[in-house]
């Protein structure tokens, strides 16, 4: 009974396997720098998923300018 010596290809959902993945392990340290470089394009957000990340970092900056002004008060007292 002969084996199955074809690799298998993984799919989630509706997306197309890519045989790009299952190549990466073979191939030299150069090679996988310079695939990896490769510039991704960006993402195309809603408004409302834009609006929801400005207001995340609106807030990561309230929260930081929180921490260090009671960092500091605590280092006066």
């Amino acid at each position: 009974m002969p084996e199955d010596t074809q690799p298998t290809i993984r799919t989630t959902g509706s997306r197309q396997p890519h045989h790009d993945e299952q190549l990466i392990m073979f191939l030299e340290p150069d090679q996988l720098v310079i695939d990896k470089s490769r510039p991704v394009p960006r993402a195309q957000l809603s408004r409302r998923a834009s609006a929801g990340l400005w207001a995340l970092r609106a807030f990561v900056l309230v929260v930081t300018a929180m921490v260090l002004y009671t960092f500091f008060a605590q280092l006066g007292s």
